[in-house]
C-alpha cells in the first residue's frame, strides 16, 4: 500500500450510540485510493452502521469523517453525494418468484447471451479480443 498518497477519505475515531449500546466504537481508517479494503465481521458487528455514518445516512455521536482533507461529518447525505460520496442498497426480493436458472440468467442480454452494457464496453474475453 502506498502511504505516501493522501487519503480520499478518513474517520478519525467514529462512534455511534444507541441507548446504552455502542454499535460503531472509535473507528479509525484511511481509505486510500486505488486501494480496494473490505469490511468484514459477523452479524452485528456494526459494518452497515460503519457505511451508514460515512454515507450520512446516520450521524455520528463523535468522531469526524474526513473527504479529501474536509470534515463532512455534519454535511447531510445530499451534501456528501454531490461531492461524490453514496452508497447503493442491496434489494434482495426484486426477483422473489425466480428459481436459481432464471435469476442467473439477468445479466445476459436473452437476443445474444452477452453482457449487459450500461457503461461503456463491457470487458472482452480470449475469443473476442482482436489481434496485436
Amino acid at each position: 500500500m502506498d502511504h505516501t498518497t493522501a487519503p480520499a477519505l478518513q474517520t478519525r475515531n467514529l462512534t455511534v450510540r444507541f441507548g446504552g449500546h455502542v454499535a460503531v466504537d472509535s473507528v479509525s481508517y484511511d481509505f486510500r485510493p486505488g486501494c480496494l479494503v473490505a469490511i468484514v465481521g459477523p452479524n452485528g458487528a456494526g459494518k452497515t452502521t460503519y457505511f451508514n455514518l460515512i454515507s450520512g445516512q446516520l450521524r455520528a455521536s463523535s468522531g469526524t469523517v474526513i473527504h479529501q482533507g474536509d470534515d463532512i461529518t455534519r454535511l447531510s447525505v445530499p451534501e456528501r453525494t454531490r461531492r461524490g460520496i453514496g452508497r447503493a442498497f442491496q434489494l434482495t426480493n426484486l426477483f422473489r418468484d425466480f428459481r436459481f436458472s432464471k435469476t442467473s440468467g439477468l445479466p445476459f442480454r436473452p437476443d445474444t447471451r452477452e453482457p449487459w452494457t450500461f457503461f461503456g464496453s463491457p470487458m472482452r474475453t480470449n475469443s473476442q479480443s482482436t489481434p496485436p
